[in-house]
């Protein structure tokens, strides 16, 4: 019994609305793909968060103080801890924006905390996002709103009748 139902492969698949979305460097070369459902009414209020506790993330950098100690090595140390600390709240707040493993798609071929034209690269892919987000938030809901004026047309042409 139970090899006849391996063998008959049950499945239920469901549109659940997520969409797959290569991230793209300025030059076109795909760097990355993460899987974004812009039907997600939660994910702007994720974003917020995230935009709102973005110095909280990035405060172990600032907690080293390269005064308090000469010693090259100790201030390296410090450095690296401060940026991987930084690195793993971020992670954990990129993940739990998009609801998975996001952070490695965005960061896995540069760190997130390396100088871009002035501001560190996640701070670049954050805007990007927010960016991305908005568009394709603005882009569902135009669909949805559509939708429903048609419903409602036909219920008031009823109405008339």
């Amino acid at each position: 019994m139970a090899d006849n139902i391996k063998s008959m492969n049950l499945n239920i698949t469901v549109d659940d609305g997520y969409q797959r979305v290569p991230i793209t460097n300025k030059y076109g070369d795909e760097i990355g793909v993460f899987y974004f459902n812009p039907t997600d009414i939660g994910i702007i209020e994720r974003y917020n968060t995230l935009a709102e506790t973005f110095d909280a993330i990035t405060e172990p950098l600032e907690a080293v103080n390269d005064a308090e100690n000469a010693d090259p090595d100790i201030i390296e140390a410090r450095q690296i801890e401060a940026l991987d600390k930084a690195k793993e709240r971020l992670y954990e707040a990129v993940d739990k924006l998009f609801g998975g493993n996001a952070a490695e798609a965005f960061f896995g071929k540069v760190h997130p905390f390396s100088p871009v034209d002035g501001n560190f690269y996640c701070e670049n892919v954050l805007q990007a996002v927010g960016e991305f987000i908005s568009k394709q938030f603005d882009s569902e809901t135009k669909k949805l709103s559509a939708r429903v004026e048609k419903y409602t047309n036909r219920a008031q042409r009823r109405a008339k009748k």
